[in-house]
Parts: structure tokens; sequence; C-alpha cells
């Protein structure tokens, strides 16, 4: 193993965690440059392809995100004409998201992105180990988001 990789491992978890979310964030914001779009509105659009009629806030709650952060990428796919917005007859505050036809057909672009990323994330590890890992990122980010809520910080982006 290289002294690079080496140096890698005995880095600590928090720091590891923190080296995958940056790569994650430089492709998937490299790969949607030519599309207009940017990492930002990337969690946003592929949840809006996976699920429509969803409040905006539900993507706040679902991605453990502050609603400003998740206002800002909505008013961009918003402005790029890949969603649209209406209003929720039950509660005049809240906001429903749609795709658009524009936002329908970045679907297959969006997991292709997605899936690329992913096997290279995951590249040299067999299923079971794919598998395992991600029991134990699943697993991790509960703890977290436990830990948060439980001490109380953050609660806008844990609820």
């Amino acid at each position: 193993m290289s002294d690079r990789r080496e140096q890698n491992f005995q880095k600590p978890p928090g720091a590891l965690i923190s080296i995958i979310n940056r790569a994650h964030f430089i492709i998937i914001n490299e790969r949607l440059k030519p599309c207009g779009l940017s990492a930002g509105q990337f969690l946003a659009l592929i949840c809006l392809v996976r699920k429509q009629n969803i409040i905006q806030d539900t993507l706040a709650r679902h991605f453990h995100i502050d609603k400003g952060t998740v206002a800002r990428a909505v008013q961009k796919l918003e402005d790029g004409g890949f969603i649209r917005r209406t209003p929720d007859p039950e509660n005049r505050r809240a906001v429903r998201l749609f795709l658009t036809d524009k936002g329908r057909e970045m679907a297959p672009v969006l997991h292709s992105i997605d899936l690329e990323w992913e096997k290279g994330a995951f590249s040299g590890f067999t299923n079971e180990e794919k598998e395992q890992c991600m029991v134990y990122l699943r697993r991790m980010a509960a703890n977290c988001i436990s830990l948060v809520q439980k001490n109380g910080y953050g609660v806008d982006a844990g609820e």
C-alpha cells in the first residue's frame, strides 16, 4: 500500500468522511456543470426524480440540511426550468415541488452520474464489502443524527 493511502487510513473517521464527501461534491459539480447545475442542486433534483409533490421543508428534513440551503437550491432549480413550485393548498406557507419536462429529462443523467461515482468509490470492494460498508455508514449516520438531536444542536436541520 502506498504511503499516501496509508496516511488516509490513519486519519480519524470524521476526516475520512469529509474526504469522501468533498470528492463526491467535486465529481458531481464537474459532471453537472455542462447541464447548468451544481452539486448543491443534485440532492434536491434526485429526490424529486424519485418522488414529486413533496413539501420543500421535507427535503431539508430528509437530508438533514438547513431550510435556507434547500430554498436556495430549489430557487436555482426553478430559475433553470428544472422544477416548478406551487403553494400547498392545505398550508399557505408551504410549497410543493414538481419536476418540469426539463427536470424529468435529467433523471437518466443524474442516475448515471450517481452510479459512476458509486462505482468509483467502491472500486476494489466485493459486493459483500460494499453492502457491509453501507450498513455501517447508515448506522453511523443514524448515530450522528441522534447525537445532534439529543444535544439540541442543529434542530432546524434535524427535524
